[in-house]
């Protein structure tokens, strides 16, 4: 069954780059929400270390009044909590209250000296008035406003602040570090840190479905460029796959603009290294087509040259045949007709075999041949024709060696030189044929007593 090399390679190339762009995705995917989860767990940790700071501060200084409402403290800390959501540009400070002894507590991008003043009035409201700055800053409103929380408990008085979206009992039990939390079907991630004292535990934690919604839109992006780049992708093989095949179109065009009797070797030029060989066998069965149209036309007129005497002198033996009355007559006509067909034969024969030794490399191979029973068998075989001329035919063989020769062949020599012993020795003559010689070499002789 044929099929198209091109459909193969743009098909196979398509379905790789597929596969490859899904194992890609399937990692970029797995990756991504990795690293998602880390940004989340970092900003929990930020935002529950904050919150822990800010809170103690206002403890120690005995200012967690009535302002500090939940519906306030819940708002900014949901606001805080999506805030730079990839980037960190914002800082928060905390500096002790009255007593001036420097930076207590900052972030790391945040300078050393105090972002703005105090005074000792109504510092509740200068404290949530530098905290609501750095919350708002760059927040992103409440888009996922119920899918973070916080609580504060104590430890002595249970729970004391809490954000709307969170429930009325512990999201962990571990004071300090990461956890989750099963609540109502949802998985919560959880970051508790305890205060100084062991008094006090701040729990901020947030919903498993903001991470899955940003891991998913960061995939989706990636996959609608993969899909959109497909088209693109498939056009480039398209061209690339169609560029490279271009030598075999050229190939095929080639050889369908030649005739039949133009066998001159295909030009390798512009060819990739792939093709070449293919090419080179093709000029090698061009050079034995060459050779083989070249044996056939010298056999043709090697027959024609051999074969026109002898028929000659055939029509010239059928004529007299055909026109005298005697019967010795036409019977010697009839019987010189019948030895030309014997030696036309024969020389056909010849021709053919010749005629095959040149265009068949089977009568180059030698094997192990005795050339005495090869003698007996050809003697036998024309011991007919010497019986005819009551010629008498004696074969000696003082040496038996194997010797390692083509056998056609040194049968075809063999069979010349007794057959033309036989045609040129007169009629009751003899012919000797010997096999004389030594393990290093052998001597075949014929001799007959005709002239010469």
């Amino acid at each position: 069954m044929n099929y198209s090399l091109r459909q193969l390679l743009l098909v196979s190339l398509l379905s790789a780059s597929m596969l490859i762009w899904g194992v890609a995705a399937y990692i970029s995917y797995k990756q991504t929400r990795d690293e998602v989860a880390n940004l989340f767990d970092a900003e929990l940790s930020q935002s529950a270390k904050v919150l822990h700071a800010f809170v103690e501060s206002l403890l120690r200084e005995g200012s967690l009044s009535a302002y500090w409402s939940q519906e306030q403290v819940d708002k900014n800390l949901h606001a805080y909590a999506l805030k730079h959501k990839f980037k960190r540009k914002n800082a928060f400070q905390l500096w002790p209250w009255p007593d001036d002894d420097g930076l207590f507590l900052r972030s790391q991008n945040s300078p050393q000296f105090s972002v703005r003043g105090f005074n000792k009035t109504n510092i509740d409201s200068q404290l949530w008035y530098v905290f609501d700055d750095l919350l708002q800053a760059n927040a992103l409103g409440h888009q996922y406003e119920r899918k973070i929380a916080f609580q504060l408990w104590s430890k002595k008085d249970g729970l004391l602040l809490h954000s709307e979206s969170a429930p009325r009992f512990a999201f962990s039990t571990a004071d300090n570090g990461f956890s989750t939390a099963n609540i109502d079907g949802h998985l919560w991630h959880v970051f508790s840190i305890t205060n100084s004292t062991g008094e006090y535990v701040v729990h901020v934690a947030q919903k498993e479905e903001i991470r899955a919604e940003l891991t998913d839109e960061i995939s989706a992006h990636t996959s609608l460029q993969l899909l959109f780049g497909m088209p693109f992708l498939g056009l480039v093989i398209w061209i690339i796959v169609g560029h490279a095949l271009k030598p075999l179109n050229r190939l095929e065009k080639s050889l369908a603009k030649r005739e039949a009797c133009y066998l001159k070797p295909l030009s390798i030029r512009r060819l990739p290294n792939e093709i070449v060989p293919v090419v080179n066998e093709i000029n090698n069965l061009f050079v034995q087509l060459e050779q083989a149209f070249e044996h056939e036309r010298r056999f043709t007129s090697d027959a024609a040259h051999e074969l026109r005497t002898p028929l000659a002198g055939l029509l010239t033996q059928a004529q007299v045949a055909l026109r005298t009355h005697d019967d010795d007559v036409r019977r010697q006509a009839l019987k010189r007709i019948e030895q030309a067909v014997n030696r036309m034969t024969y020389m056909v024969q010849q021709l053919l075999t010749f005629s095959r030794i040149e265009s068949n490399t089977e009568f180059l191979n030698r094997e192990i041949t005795e050339l005495g029973r090869e003698v007996i068998q050809i003697v036998a075989h024309l011991e007919p024709e010497a019986h005819k001329k009551r010629i008498v035919m004696e074969f000696v063989e003082e040496c038996s060696v194997p010797v390692i020769v083509n056998a056609p062949l040194i049968a075809i020599l063999i069979r010349n030189l007794i057959d033309n012993a036989i045609k040129y020795t007169p009629t009751k003559g003899s012919i000797l044929i010997s096999l004389t010689g030594k393990e290093s070499y052998l001597q075949l002789c014929v001799e007959d007593s005709g002239p010469g």
